[in-house]
């Protein structure tokens, strides 16, 4: 009892060396119980089956010892995400709503992030453990060892890697961490599409894509890969159907109080092709002259910037556009609402998070049918999927201005299908039903 007691003490230490120490202690006493009876057996062989079964009995005794130890005041599930970014955006948006879910249903999430970095901040507002790593660079030997620490002494069931650049560092200190026998599994989420070769992706355990576009592009330069892949969508908070009066096309704005119909918007950074609707802006002022076009989002990389207002100076449409800069998020159901209409000229979104939450304020969207949105809108009335070119995207854009009826029929539906498949409640459920799978506690 003495010894069961002492070992037992042990394991309700959390750090590693206690961990291992009394690991150690259960096997020498185990070995010194089978030495003693081994030599008792053979000195004396009608013994035999009753040492045995004493020797069978402390093995037992001790290895439900260390993991009853070990386990003690786990939560139903550990789980790390890596994301040592140094921004915050849309990505960081969805990994918090998913944290939030998942503290909900209760799970124990711990974080790795860039030292100093908004994430750090913003993530420990949840009231999660919070591990900042240094930067990359010459620091990477040390954030490698410090993570290398922090695997062996938590013991994650689940290791998430968020971010394409953590892979290779992450799988490292994986390797390093547990040479012979793992502890947990490993995983890798995509929320962009890539084509690139992936070095070490043969580590992880499981690949999340949040769509089957991303899904798609990674398996062309990675092939072998396709077994360990699984699509799981984003979903977003989303509250009571839109009101009566955002099916009126002359309703009163919130956000954009001085504009009327029809106004449209394009959200996202100035990277995602915005110059290719600029192009459109004239045509579509044939048809619709009072036409209001609307960008959000980060306007402070001039580099981006730059190229499309010279381009909308350079065709005269400098006062049909506006430019509101970042959005606070609580803002955005009265931006969606303004809306008349919302597109998107990218053809590689991975997912397409902001048209999930124009739909929710019942704004229906016209898009390429390409990228991870393709998802969202295939099979639906929530939306219009263009297949050719400009052209036939401007036609699209005219005959929904033209149509209320169908317009506001669309923006109904596109509520009811976020309702029904993209809620932030669907989608912790169905990522928490994923994690257990991969960690065998179902």
């Amino acid at each position: 009892m003495a010894l069961v007691h002492s070992a037992k003490a042990n394991f309700n230490c959390s750090g590693f060396f206690e961990v291992t120490i009394s690991k150690t202690f259960c096997i020498c006493a185990l070995l010194r119980v089978a030495v003693c009876l081994g030599f008792s057996g053979i000195l004396d062989p009608q013994y035999r089956l009753i040492t045995s079964v004493l020797g069978w009995t402390a093995y037992l005794i001790c290895r439900t010892v260390y993991f009853q130890g070990f386990n003690e005041g786990k939560k139903d599930l550990k789980i790390l995400f890596i994301n040592n970014d140094k921004g915050w955006g849309g990505g960081q948006e969805h990994l918090k709503d998913l944290v939030i879910e998942l503290l909900h249903n209760g799970v124990e999430v711990h974080f790795v992030v860039r030292f100093g970095s908004k994430s750090s901040t913003r993530f420990r507002e949840l009231g999660v453990s919070v591990h900042q790593l240094p930067g990359h660079g010459l620091k990477d030997l040390l954030a490698l060892q410090q993570l290398v620490v922090l695997l062996r002494r938590e013991r994650f069931d689940i290791v998430s890697i968020n971010r394409e650049h953590d892979l290779l560092l992450t799988a490292l200190a994986w390797k390093i961490a547990f040479p012979c026998r793992k502890s947990g599994r490993l995983m890798m989420s995509y929320h962009t599409a890539t084509t690139r070769k992936q070095l070490l992706l043969g580590s992880v355990d499981a690949i999340i894509c949040v769509s089957e576009h991303v899904r798609s592009r990674l398996l062309q330069a990675n092939p072998g890969f396709t077994g360990k892949v699984s699509v799981l969508y984003n979903g977003i908070a989303i509250g009571g159907p839109p009101s009566v009066d955002k099916f009126n096309f002359d309703r009163h704005r919130r956000f954009f109080q001085k504009d009327g119909f029809p106004l449209i918007g394009m959200v996202g950074d100035f990277f995602k092709n915005q110059g290719e609707f600029v192009d459109m802006i004239p045509q579509l002022k044939q048809s619709f002259p009072a036409l209001k076009v609307v960008f959000v989002g980060d306007n402070s990389d001039r580099a981006l910037l730059d190229p499309l207002l010279a381009k909308i100076d350079m065709l005269g449409v400098e006062n049909d556009v506006i430019f509101t800069g970042k959005v606070p998020r609580e803002k955005i159901p009265d931006l969606f609402y303004d809306l008349d209409l919302s597109v998107t000229t990218y053809r590689n979104e991975g997912f397409g998070v902001v048209h999930l939450e124009s739909l929710a304020a019942g704004t229906p969207v016209v898009a390429y049918n390409e990228g991870g949105f393709v998802d969202i809108f295939k099979g639906t009335h929530a939306g219009v999927l263009v297949d050719g070119r400009s052209d036939d995207f401007i036609a699209a854009v005219i005959d929904l201005l033209n149509d209320h009826e169908n317009r506001f029929s669309m923006g109904v539906d596109g509520y009811e299908l976020v309702k029904m498949k993209y809620s932030v409640q669907g989608m912790g459920q169905n990522y928490l039903a994923f994690y257990r799978k991969l960690s065998g506690t179902l």
